[in-house]
């Protein structure tokens, strides 16, 4: 069991209604992995206070019902719960989904400056890339749009310094430690290695089938391969393997 006063934490007001309790600035997935459950648990415990909650890399946002309670009584109330708070030291990950990428140059923009940065050639970063499993640690900037990591110090470069006006949708990308895929079309400074055919986000379906606490696998494809699943993901026809 895991205590969770080993953690050091803060609590900080977020407006009239809500509460930040922060954790140590890092992106670690044991860390990450308690605030996933702590937010679990404090659903369960305080769902008549409790308006909304939402776990981030360090951070965990308690939103909570004015009309009920304030935020003296309510962070009060949060602190003797987590002085007793303990948690399974979990080392595990949710589901693994296998995402298809077709690392042509066309799609990635920027293979080849990541090579260059970790003294690579094109085909050994596209091996580092897709044989990492990355951890969702969490959701959000974009609809569908999963934050992950970590990327392998080797390849870790940093963002651009000027952001380009617009990524397509699909293009798969890294940013330092953290990984992600463009869902939409997005002004971004991640850097981009390749593309997925797989469609992430539309209005009638706006959640992926993955979520925080689950990871990623990235397989590479062909454009062959690439044209003929974004034929059957156009129709409803692709489904992303869990592994």
């Amino acid at each position: 069991m895991l205590h969770l006063i080993t953690y050091k934490y803060n609590f900080i007001p977020a407006g009239e209604q809500a509460l930040h309790i922060v954790f140590p600035e890092q992106i670690n997935i044991s860390e990450n992995q308690l605030i996933q459950e702590l937010a679990s648990q404090l659903r369960d415990s305080y769902e008549d206070e409790i308006t909304d909650i939402a776990p981030a890399y360090r951070t965990l946002t308690v939103y909570f019902d004015i009309r009920k309670t304030n935020y003296f009584k309510f962070s009060n109330k949060l602190k003797k719960f987590l002085v007793n708070y303990t948690l399974e030291k979990k080392n595990t990950y949710g589901r693994t989904f296998e995402i298809p990428v077709c690392y042509d140059l066309e799609f990635g923009i920027d293979l080849a400056d990541v090579a260059s940065f970790g003294k690579l050639s094109i085909p050994e970063l596209i091996e580092i890339h897709s044989s990492t499993r990355y951890f969702i640690y969490m959701m959000g900037f974009l609809p569908g749009f999963a934050f992950m990591g970590n990327v392998p110090d080797q390849i870790a470069m940093a963002r651009l310094e000027v952001p380009r006006s617009s990524i397509a949708p699909g293009s798969v990308a890294i940013a330092g430690k953290q990984a992600g895929i463009y869902p939409v079309a997005s002004p971004g400074g991640w850097r981009i290695l390749g593309r997925t055919p797989v469609t992430l986000y539309t209005p009638d379906n706006p959640l992926p089938p993955f979520q925080a606490g689950d990871s990623i696998k990235f397989k590479q494809i062909t454009r062959a391969d690439y044209e003929a699943i974004k034929e059957l993901d156009a129709h409803g026809e692709y489904q992303l393997k869990v592994l």
